[in-house]
């Protein structure tokens, strides 16, 4: 029972990070219909960054961290006026290969900027652990969790109870409506992908400061946000969240259980999950579905 509990609970402590980083896809999905594969690539970018203000140059955690959103937001708002705004009105397959693209385009920067050697995150939480239910868990784990879990909350409040957070709800059901009732649509893509990129910066050093950062962080990053929003719903806020912390139980219960006889099986289950759901709700656990007028 001990061994369970210590299971799961390690499961929703990442799955809290993996809902972080999942809403940075759900909020430029929803709102401009262009699902972002570079999310992963530039996350990895901002978190090597931070390691290289933190360890190379030197610079105290906060100034790092404001160097790093201010850079996130430079990042989202070239990419959505350059890249993206062109493509307005286009086939979803467009925008889809450019973001594909550019994902391969960032982690070719990242690579030259700091090469392909793993990189270790300076201790940016408390050392040490704590016990609950007879098991033993770091701190980086439970304050990269509350500080994910805050950060998501936040923009759940700001999403729901503020004026740019309607105009974005109204822009996600109808562009061209919106439009007509005088709402800036080119303002809001701009708006989301700060928020994409914003929580891509925090989700990068979080997940940099449990594990590691190198290029792999990328896509491992994209093969986890991916089932986590096709189970929760492409289109769903709260489904991003529940989506993740069954991907991360599902992950840490495999690690615990089914690994020792089936290798690396923790790598695959999420997918199995996404397929099993996507079966019986297609527009996963949260997603609306669509009705098309002919």
């Amino acid at each position: 029972m001990d061994t369970f509990f210590r299971a799961a609970t390690e499961g929703i402590l990442i799955g809290g990070v993996y809902a972080l980083i999942a809403l940075g896809v759900v909020v430029i999905s929803k709102s401009s219909q262009v699902f972002n594969i570079a999310h992963g690539e530039i996350m990895m970018l901002l978190a090597f960054f931070t390691w290289w203000l933190l360890e190379p140059v030197g610079i105290p955690l906060g100034v790092s961290v404001i160097c790093v959103a201010l850079l996130s937001i430079v990042v989202a708002l070239a990419c959505e006026r350059f890249l993206m705004r062109p493509l307005i009105g286009r086939p979803m397959l467009i925008p889809f290969i450019v973001t594909l693209i550019l994902g391969v385009f960032v982690k070719g920067i990242s690579i030259l900027s700091w090469g392909g050697t793993p990189r270790s995150m300076p201790q940016i939480f408390p050392e040490g652990s704590f016990t609950l239910g007879g098991g033993s868990f770091s701190y980086t784990l439970l304050f990269s969790f509350i500080v994910a879990t805050g950060m998501f909350v936040t923009f759940v409040l700001f999403f729901r109870y503020t004026n740019l957070g309607l105009a974005m709800r109204t822009a996600a059901e109808d562009h061209t409506v919106s439009q007509s009732l005088g709402i800036n649509v080119k303002r809001i893509f701009a708006v989301s992908w700060v928020i994409g990129c914003l929580s891509a910066a925090i989700g990068g050093i979080l997940m940099g400061s449990m594990f590691i950062v190198d290029a792999s962080l990328g896509g491992f990053t994209i093969m986890r946000a991916l089932p986590v929003l096709l189970l929760g719903g492409v289109d769903s806020i709260p489904g991003a969240f529940v989506g993740a912390i069954i991907i991360g139980l599902a992950e840490s219960l495999s690690a615990t259980y089914i690994d020792p006889h089936v290798a690396e099986f923790r790598e695959v289950l999420p997918f199995v999950l996404m397929v099993l759901i996507l079966m019986i709700r297609p527009h996963g656990l949260f997603g609306l579905k669509t009705i098309v007028r002919i």
